[in-house]
C-alpha cells in the first residue's frame, strides 16, 4: 500500500518538476487570454449598442420633436395624426425603442390635456398593441414584461382582467409589483382592495415603488390603510402602510400600539413609534412615557423621546428633564431629550430656563449645539 502511495507521490512530483510544469503554464496563459478576449468583446458590444442607440436618437429626436410641436402643441390635434409624415421605419426594434423612450420623455414633460394627446399618438403608432402582445408572449423575458406594463400604465391603456390577474399571481415578485403599480396608476383608489391584500413577499424597494405609485395619483379619499397593519407581516408591508398613513394623515393609535407592544419585529416597532409622533397622537403621550419606563433598547428610547417632542403637550416634561440631567445617559439620548423639551414650548419654557441656569460648561455646549439654527434635527 505504501509503495503505491509513494509511487503516486513520485509521479506527481516528476510531472511538476519535469515536462508537466510548462504544460500548466501554457494552459494558464491560454485561459487568461480567452478571459481577456471575452471581456474586451463584451465591452465592445456594450459600447457599440450605446453608440448605435445614440446615433438613431440623434436622427429621430428632431423629427419627432418637430412633429409633436406642430401637431399637438400648435394645432392642438387630439387624434388621427399624420403618422406617414414621420417617415420612420417602425418595424425595426432599435427605432421602436428610441421612439418609445422619446415619447415617454415628452409625456412626462408635457402632461395635462396635451399629455392625453401624446398618449393617443403613442397608441396610433401601435405601441399599445405591441406592449399588450409583449405581456402575453414575453415568456421568461421579465424585462420586456416590466417595460410593457410601465408603458401601458403611463398611457393608461387597459389590460384584460384575466391577463392582469395572471400577472399579479406570477411567481416572479418583479412582475407582481409591476402589475400592482400598473393597476394603481390606472384605477386609483378602486385598486386598493385588490392590491394591498397581496403585499406579502415584497421587499423595501418594492414597497417604495408601490408607495410612490399611490401618492402620485389623485387619491384624496379616506381609505383606511391601517386595516392592513399586522405584527405577523413583514417590515416592508407594515412600513408601506405606515408611510401611507403618515402621508394622508390617518391616525389609528390602536393599530399602531398593537405593533409597538408586539415583539415580532423591532423595526416595525420603531416605525410605529415614529408614526405616532408624525401623526401627532396626543392621547399617546402618557402611554409613551410609561412604555419608556420599561426596559427598552437604546434605539427604542431615542425614538420615543423624539416622538414625545412632536406630540407632547407638557405631560412628558418631567421624563425629558430627568433624561437630560442624567449624565450617565448616552449623549444622543440626552440631545434628543433636550430637543424634545424645546419642541414642547410653551409648556416647557420654565423648565428650560431652570436647566440653562443650572448646567455646567459641558452641558451648555450641548444646549448651544441643539439650539444652533444650522443643526438639522430629524
Amino acid at each position: 500500500m505504501l509503495s503505491k502511495v509513494e509511487q503516486a507521490i513520485y509521479s506527481i512530483r516528476s510531472f511538476f518538476e519535469g515536462e508537466g510544469w510548462p504544460i500548466l503554464v501554457t494552459i494558464a496563459l491560454a485561459l487568461s487570454f480567452l478571459l481577456w478576449a471575452f471581456c474586451l468583446i463584451g465591452i465592445t458590444i456594450f459600447y457599440y449598442r450605446d453608440y448605435r442607440y445614440r446615433s438613431y436618437q440623434a436622427k429621430i429626436y428632431p423629427v419627432l420633436r418637430d412633429f409633436i410641436y406642430e401637431h399637438i402643441l400648435i394645432e392642438n390635434r387630439v387624434s388621427h395624426f399624420p403618422i406617414d409624415r414621420l417617415a420612420l421605419d417602425l418595424d425595426r426594434a432599435i427605432v421602436q425603442k428610441v421612439v418609445r423612450n422619446i415619447l415617454h420623455e415628452f409625456i412626462f414633460t408635457i402632461g395635462g390635456e396635451k399629455g392625453k394627446s401624446m398618449r393617443h399618438l403613442f397608441n396610433e403608432l401601435g405601441f399599445d398593441k405591441e406592449a399588450q402582445y409583449e405581456i402575453r408572449h414575453a415568456g421568461n423575458h421579465v424585462v420586456s414584461i416590466l417595460r410593457s406594463l410601465s408603458d401601458l400604465a403611463l398611457m393608461e391603456v387597459e389590460i384584460q382582467e384575466e391577463v392582469l390577474d395572471q400577472l399579479m399571481n406570477s411567481s416572479r415578485i418583479e412582475i407582481r409589483v409591476s402589475a400592482f403599480k400598473y393597476l394603481l396608476q390606472v384605477s386609483g383608489e378602486q385598486a386598493f382592495d385588490i392590491v394591498l391584500p397581496r403585499m406579502e413577499g415584497i421587499n423595501e424597494l418594492d414597497a417604495l415603488d408601490i408607495y410612490q405609485a399611490i401618492v402620485s395619483t389623485d387619491y384624496v379619499g379616506t381609505y383606511e390603510f391601517s386595516q392592513w397593519l399586522d405584527a405577523t407581516k413583514s417590515f416592508a408591508v407594515n412600513s408601506l402602510m405606515i408611510d401611507l398613513m403618515v402621508y394622508y394623515q390617518q391616525l389609528d393609535e390602536d393599530k399602531l400600539w398593537q405593533l409597538i407592544v408586539s415583539d415580532e419585529n423591532s423595526q416595525v416597532r420603531l416605525k410605529a413609534i415614529n408614526a405616532l409622533g408624525k401623526l401627532l397622537a396626543r392621547d399617546s403621550e402618557c402611554r409613551l412615557v410609561d412604555f419608556y419606563s420599561r426596559e427598552q433598547p437604546l434605539h427604542v428610547k431615542i425614538e420615543i423621546v423624539k416622538a414625545l417632542g412632536r406630540l407632547g403637550q407638557g405631560k412628558s416634561i418631567d421624563l425629558l428633564e430627568n433624561i437630560f440631567k442624567d449624565e450617565s445617559s448616552v449623549l444622543a439620548l440626552r440631545k434628543h431629550a433636550y430637543r424634545s423639551l424645546v419642541a414642547q414650548k410653551p409648556y416647557s419654557i420654565a423648565r428650560l430656563r431652570k436647566i440653562e441656569n443650572e448646567v455646567d460648561d459641558h452641558d451648555d455646549k450641548l444646549i448651544r449645539y441643539v439650539n444652533h439654527p444650522m443643526v438639522h434635527y430629524i
